[in-house]
């Protein structure tokens, strides 16, 4: 299993808040900060996580969330996934907001509308800032995925032109 190191939690932790706040975030928020050195299986399956399945060890999880929020919207998750049948674990931003809807012409539309628009360029800003930090991200894991594929597919398609087919 390929758990992220002590530092890239605690890295992750640290963009995700930097972006999420104009100075330091709420103490709930800061006591959510793992401590320098935790051990990561710890730190995914501890107290202060939010596991899928609940309850679950190291081997069965599939997400740890942790609920940072930002500045306008306290619900906002950092994720720590792995992907179906993989050992991998990576970082994502949940915004968590999807099921909040309201119909048009509403007076809550419109507040709604820009606090999803709020919270998508917040979450852009963070997986950004993680992958210039080299961190493992559901967007980077993915990216690669599509760059063998299409890899693959190059080099069948030149073995085909050379052999004359």
């Amino acid at each position: 299993m390929q758990l992220p190191t002590s530092e890239q939690i605690r890295l992750a932790f640290e963009i995700y808040l930097k972006h999420a706040y104009a100075g330091p975030p709420p103490e709930a928020v800061q006591l959510l900060l793992p401590e320098p050195g935790v051990e990561p299986a710890a730190c995914l399956v501890g107290p202060t996580a939010e596991c899928d399945p609940p309850g679950a060890t190291l081997e069965t999880l599939r997400s740890a969330a942790f609920r940072l929020g930002n500045f306008a919207y306290p619900h906002m998750k950092l994720r720590v996934s792995r992907p179906p049948n993989r050992s991998v674990f990576l970082f994502s931003v949940d915004a968590h907001d999807a099921i909040l809807q309201a119909r048009p012409g509403t007076p809550d539309y419109a507040m709604l509308q820009e606090l999803k628009a709020h919270n998508a360029k917040l979450a852009e800003a963070i997986h950004a800032a993680w992958d210039a930090a080299g961190l493992p991200t559901e967007r980077s894991y993915l990216r690669g995925i599509v760059e063998k594929a299409k890899s693959k597919r190059d080099d069948s398609a030149e073995k085909s032109q050379g052999s004359g087919e």
